[in-house]
């Protein structure tokens, strides 16, 4: 830091900071942009992936779904008959299947107001000095 002895050195380091300040702000605009613009595909991917998964054709979310309640079902059922073991777990993903299928409008709805809710910024409380 350095020392200033006159009012003329005191103008001279006031002007130098405030420049130094617009220049950081400048710095700070242009990173912010070009974060922005590196962020950019990964929207447009996050739009194409919901238009994959909601489309009408496009069974991936409920097979998905179904998969994952298949492999639970024959992990719970591991010890129990050869006609359970067979049967449940097909009946489980069919219903699986099915109820994601008729309802993924609304699965992904929630899941994007639980994920906005979870990237949104929380305001910082200020701590009362006594």
């Amino acid at each position: 830091m350095r020392r200033i002895n006159t009012l003329s050195e005191l103008r001279a380091e006031r002007k130098r900071l405030y420049l130094l300040k617009a220049f950081l702000e400048q710095e700070i605009k242009k990173d912010f942009k070009e974060v922005k613009q590196s962020l950019e595909p990964m929207r447009l991917f996050a739009k194409g992936a919901e238009k994959v998964l909601v489309g009408e054709n496009n069974h991936i979310l409920s097979s998905s779904a179904g998969n994952v309640a298949n492999f639970l079902a024959k992990a719970t059922l591991k010890r129990s008959g050869f006609l359970s073991r067979l049967v449940v777990p097909y009946l489980v993903k069919s219903a699986a299947s099915n109820f994601v299928e008729h309802n993924k409008s609304n699965i992904l709805s929630w899941a994007g107001v639980l994920f906005s809710k979870l990237t949104e910024k929380k305001p910082v409380k200020e701590e009362k000095n006594h």
